[in-house]
């Protein structure tokens, strides 16, 4: 696999042939996701790469940023790939998303990537089911908390989204405020700092 040699080493490219793809870490790897394509190896290499990149992305703290990885799909124009692998990253975009909104803390980088390479804001919303027995409610509030005036009164942190997504997500969020009053009697017993935050968070939504 050619790479710059201004950029890419022997011993970079030494250690992703030191395993089996499966069981590539990120320290094997990281340099390649960063390099992919502009500097090193081209779409085929991706191609072939691009499963382990997504496992470790979407399951470690992976050290290059997400932008930079899912940027890489646009770069290698994965919209005019085969029908099977674009339905491929779909499926696999909205299962990692729905991953995060569950079980992980808000990523926007993610949320914004994924969101710019499945074209919808709806496929995103749809899978954040708000409930108190995982972290779906807990990520709305931080939503909510920390990003609802910039999505109502700025936009410029949100840009990427168009004005259609942009308002269907404003309202979707303004919908979960009676869900934001029964959540902050469900954590005033379990958990007071959190309540603490969705009152703040109802305050938000009801004044700004």
């Amino acid at each position: 696999m050619e790479g710059c040699p201004c950029c890419v080493s022997v011993g970079d490219k030494e250690k992703l042939h030191t395993k089996e793809l499966r069981f590539l870490e990120e320290s094997d790897i990281s340099r390649y996701a960063f390099k992919a394509l502009t500097t090193w190896g081209d779409i085929d290499d991706f191609k072939h790469y691009l499963p382990r990149i997504f496992e470790l992305l979407s399951t470690t703290d992976f050290v290059v940023d997400t932008f930079v990885v899912l940027k890489k799909l646009t770069y290698a124009n994965w919209t005019m790939w085969p029908d099977d692998e674009q339905k491929t990253i779909q499926v696999f975009l909205l299962a990692w998303w729905k991953d995060i909104v569950e079980n992980r803390y808000f990523d926007k980088a993610a949320f914004i990537e994924i969101y710019k390479l499945v074209g919808s804001i709806g496929p995103l919303l749809d899978r954040w089911k708000i409930t108190f027995t995982n972290r779906t409610f807990e990520n709305y509030i931080d939503f909510l908390y920390d990003h609802f005036h910039d999505l109502k009164n700025n936009r410029k942190p949100f840009k990427a989204l168009d004005g259609d997504s942009a308002e269907n997500l404003l309202q979707w969020l303004l919908e979960g405020k009676k869900m934001v009053e029964e959540g902050f009697f469900h954590y005033e017993r379990i958990d007071n700092s959190f309540a603490q935050k969705v009152s703040n968070a109802l305050y938000v939504i009801e004044h700004v």
